[in-house]
């Protein structure tokens, strides 16, 4: 049998996928909950890529979880008698046959701090810490209060962060129509499941570690949470909070928020963002007269975890990463089962292909990752046990979290090394929503209504929020993000029991076509990111990168800021890696099959730039997180930052620490050059 071409394996990867089969796996996986350490589905993900002839085998971390007993969230009158019991539990819709209570955990967050508290309310917007700090501004304090704020903005473990800061005692976080937009009953539309508005009783479960300073298990930082008594533990609590919290609906909100109507201050007063979208609340801060208890009960234990990974031989000792996760907090149609369902087809479709006598130049892995609500934890396990085979031979991480939120247009974020294979391949996958286009087409015409001159579309910042974190800011993997997420036609309720296959068959992916996309545009990166020696990496997209967050640096024109090392080493970094390309991307190189020693060498070249901005002593105050050029905001979380070093101590107004960490920058980027200056490549 002959050996399948690369072009051959490019066009039957992007033919396999099924949507017919996207959508069995999804009905079949969201058909119940997943909870982390959930063994008997792991061994079914297993199995199932066993049966594409791709071997597989269960890895297990044992790692520290906490499990909700009791919840209570109840309101007094002035004069103490009850006024309102907080429901907690979201209704049942006889339309989804999964929604009912017991189909997803109670209202509780993982890693959440067990206790009770007692004591007024006070509104505080987002619980960004830029409101945090407007509120004592204007004399409204929340120590020794209860916090009540909305989600949005930022990751809901930075809210309750920021809360533990400031002094308050516990913090209750609701999802506000606001963040809606236009999908919204006030504004004509019908709610879950009649329409695409939101349920009011859906409740956003989650994690509230402190994602942004570490992930993983918080007791093992930088090392893997093994079985067995020889692991070391050690104090989580710089990573998760000390105070209780909860989430609830706007409907089991609206009663707390009429108790603050008339005490305090009002939006008028503190900005127009402060007024959310429900009729008859003003919105005030308090505090309130009526005392609030707060109860959130449960068990912190140590409890086993089992990552799936499969593991496809390449030629060569050089690797790429794919990796989705397979625990939910409750049925999880999108979030993981839509990423979960595409990462089945690109299995059946990399199988496949090894039945055609194909093989690919790098070794590929695919990972299904558990326990990835509670803080990206199978992953970060994973990661810290393998961190110097990683280092040493992993090419590209490449993460689907979910293929589709009901988003209709591509969201992609991550290393710009991987800007020219994605879109590579994006032009060669059909648009799931516009006939005769491209994911292509789509991904450009939407950035292209912010900039209008752009002629190719870029990668976003990478932040955190999923499983690629460790790969990119901890050991300098290149990494991508992906997932239809833009330009969506309804609420999509997150880590709610409506994200159900009921949602995501009527209003995220009627018909599975950004299922089929994502799962074509998966498999195809990867073929193209294994199958050739020479890497299809780009580094002039890096330099025009860093070329673009400089000048926008420089367009703040921040006094005292002194940017003249970063703009030297950046420019020298432009001259440095566009010799590189043009040196490694001959006429012939890229396509040959062939190993040769300069291939080996150009790839090795790319892996060291992108480590080369590791800084080992780590970010200031959170020194696991070590990539100097992006990073998560500390105070944002899900989004990234550009020279965090730098960015953060202008936050806080610290222009000499600002210069300190452009110099540091700057040398990262030097030697980055070093690297190429040093390569031999002919």
């Amino acid at each position: 049998m002959r050996t399948l071409s690369q072009e051959d394996a490019e066009r039957l990867i992007v033919r396999t996928p099924s949507a017919e089969r996207l959508r069995s796996h999804s009905k079949l996986y969201s058909a119940k909950p997943h909870l982390a350490g959930d063994l008997q589905h792991a061994e079914r993900i297993r199995d199932l890529w066993r049966s594409y002839g791709i071997p597989t085998e269960l890895t297990r971390y044992d790692v520290l979880q906490n499990f909700p007993t009791r919840s209570a969230l109840r309101l007094y009158h002035e004069g103490g008698t009850t006024a309102f019991d907080a429901s907690l539990v979201e209704d049942e819709v006889p339309e989804d046959p999964t929604s009912a209570p017991e189909n997803g955990l109670p209202a509780f967050f993982g890693f959440g701090a067990h206790g009770t508290a007692h004591s007024e309310l006070v509104y505080a917007n987002f619980g960004t810490l830029a409101d945090f700090r407007l509120l004592e501004s204007r004399g409204v304090s929340v120590r020794g209060k209860i916090v009540l704020c909305k989600y949005g903005k930022v990751f809901r473990g930075l809210k309750v962060r920021a809360a533990e800061q400031f002094g308050a005692v516990g913090v209750i976080i609701y999802s506000d129509p606001q963040e809606d937009g236009e999908y919204t009953v006030k504004n004509g539309y019908e709610p879950y499941p009649h329409g695409p508005a939101r349920h009011p009783k859906s409740i956003q479960r989650g994690s509230v570690d402190f994602f942004s300073v570490s992930v993983g298990d918080p007791t093992t930082p930088g090392y893997p949470s093994l079985p067995g008594d020889g692991t070391e533990r050690r104090d989580p609590r710089h990573a998760i909070p000390s105070i209780p919290s909860l989430p609830i609906s706007f409907s089991d909100a609206i009663p707390f928020l009429k108790a603050l109507d008339g005490y305090g201050l009002s939006p008028e007063e503190l900005g127009s963002d402060w007024k959310g979208a429900l009729d008859g609340i003003d919105y005030c801060t308090g505090p309130s007269i009526a005392k609030v208890t707060l109860r959130s009960e449960g068990d912190y234990r140590y409890s086993p975890i089992y990552n799936v990974i499969g593991t496809i031989e390449g030629i060569s000792d050089e690797c790429v990463v794919l990796g989705n996760h397979h625990d939910s907090w409750c049925c999880g149609a999108v979030d993981p089962v839509s990423g979960s369902a595409a990462m089945n087809e690109v299995a059946r479709g990399l199988g496949s292909l090894l039945g055609k006598n194909w093989k690919p130049y790098r070794k590929v892995v695919l990972a299904s990752w558990d326990n990835e609500e509670y803080g990206l934890v199978g992953s970060t396990e994973y990661g810290e046990d393998n961190a110097s085979w990683l280092m040493e031979n992993c090419v590209a991480y490449i993460n689907v979290d979910e293929a589709t939120n009901g988003g209709n247009i591509l969201g992609a974020y991550g290393s710009p090394f991987l800007t020219h294979v994605l879109r590579d391949a994006a032009a060669m996958v059909p648009s799931p929503v516009n006939e005769g286009k491209t994911v292509y087409d789509d991904w450009l015409d939407l950035q292209q209504q912010t900039v209008h001159d752009l002629e190719q579309p870029n990668l976003t910042v990478m932040g955190t929020g999923s499983d690629y974190t460790v790969f990119f800011h901890h050991l300098g993997i290149s990494s991508l993000d992906l997932l239809f997420n833009q330009r969506g036609t309804s609420v999509y309720p997150y880590h709610s029991n409506y994200d159900s296959y009921y949602w995501i068959n009527k209003f995220g992916d009627p018909g599975f076509k950004k299922h089929l996309a994502m799962a074509r545009l998966w498999g195809l990166l990867t073929v193209k990111l294994v199958g050739t020696p020479v890497l299809p990496f780009r580094a002039s997209d890096y330099a025009d990168a860093l070329k673009r967050h400089v000048r926008s640096l420089r367009s703040k024109a921040t006094p005292g800021l002194d940017l003249e090392p970063l703009e030297t080493s950046s420019s020298r970094f432009e001259i440095a890696m566009t010799a590189l390309d043009s040196t490694v991307h001959r006429v012939g190189r890229d396509t040959s099959r062939q190993p040769h020693s300069a291939a080996r060498e150009a790839n090795k070249t790319y892996m060291m730039i992108e480590r080369s901005f590791l800084h080992e002593s780590g970010l200031p105050g959170r020194p696991w997180y070590k990539h100097l050029i992006f990073a998560p905001g500390l105070w944002a979380g899900y989004d990234g930052v550009v020279f965090p070093g730098v960015t953060e101590c202008l936050e806080n107004d610290d222009i000499s620490g600002a210069n300190t960490w452009i110099q540091e920058v700057a040398k990262v980027i030097d030697k980055a050059c070093s690297i190429v200056d040093d390569a031999r490549l002919n």
